[in-house]
């Protein structure tokens, strides 16, 4: 498998609710309908990659004879056997509501004290990089993740493969993934994680970031929700922007679009596609995603 695809990051619990408007504090509302799912940002990544005929595995921490996590990753056709298995530790567990009305997304998210995977842990794993074409790195874990693609980098020597992308999506208020960016191949930046940073669309945050943090090397693709995506060529510098696609109505389910986007761009990146093509590509299937509740049965054409 030349193509062989590695994400590294969190697993959890969802349990979703589907509301019909956001509730109002303090009141007791009914849900249109609940599910429970295996979640988390680098899950969410292989479901959408299973389905665009990516071989991906996932590397994520759960806890061991965890039945639920267990099963809910049966369902969806991933296996957790490249897992750190842990003896102590909650299940992590995000509680949402959607906004049918909207299509927003609220998170309430429980941490669950269970230890990420580490840098012996990954190299024990993964001896061999060589297996991978890509890997991928969620935006989390901050105090593992640079050494853990430092190992990366050394072991792959002068080779062009595995490329390393990262995410940068969580807000916080220190420097967290910033070190990580001039480190790997592409970066995917969120709107929020832009707007944290001074940028005010998708355009500015692709230059900026590039220019910020010494990533003239990398890719940089920005996702932008309904104004859609840019990205920069790191050949000839080219800024390519695409519109969102809208044909697929409303949207009413926004809950991992941003994971649906990234696996897309991670497929067909991986599968030698040009730039502009990836951004159209991952903007329509995004766009057909949010139309529709959940990340499973898209529409991949």
């Amino acid at each position: 498998m030349d193509k062989q695809i590695l994400i590294v990051g969190l697993t959890c619990v969802d349990i979703i609710n589907y509301a019909e408007s956001f509730p109002i504090e303090d009141s007791d509302s009914r849900v249109l309908e609940q599910i429970w799912s295996a979640g988390g940002n680098a899950t969410n990544n292989v479901v959408v990659l299973n389905q665009l005929n990516s071989h991906s595995i996932l590397f994520s921490a759960i806890p061991i004879n965890c039945s639920i996590i267990t099963s809910l990753l049966t369902k969806v056709g991933i296996s957790s056997k490249h897992c750190v298995h842990r003896l102590n530790g909650d299940l992590p567990t995000s509680t949402v509501i959607v906004n049918e009305r909207t299509g927003s997304r609220t998170i309430l998210h429980y941490r669950g004290q269970l230890q990420e995977p580490n840098c012996e842990e990954f190299q024990l794993a993964f001896p061999d990089i060589s297996i991978f074409s890509w890997i991928h790195f969620e935006g989390r874990n901050f105090e593992n993740l640079i050494t853990m693609i430092k190992y990366v980098l050394v072991s792959r020597q002068n080779n062009e493969k595995p490329k390393l992308s990262l995410e940068c999506e969580k807000v916080r208020d220190f420097e967290t993934l910033e070190n990580a960016i001039p480190l790997v191949d592409v970066v995917f930046v969120s709107k929020d994680f832009a707007r944290k940073k001074g940028f005010r669309n998708k355009e500015e945050a692709v230059i900026g970031i590039q220019q910020k943090y010494g990533a003239s090397h990398a890719i940089v693709i920005c996702p932008w929700a309904e104004q859609g995506a840019a990205a920069r060529h790191t050949t000839n510098g080219e800024l390519i922007s695409v519109d969102a696609y809208m044909e697929a109505g409303p949207a009413i389910d926004t809950l991992g679009a941003g994971d649906c986007f990234i696996a897309c761009c991670i497929h067909f990146l991986n599968e030698g596609n040009s730039l502009r093509d990836v951004l159209v590509k991952a903007c329509r299937i995004t766009g057909k995603k949010v139309a529709k509740r959940g990340l499973l049965g898209l529409d991949v054409s």
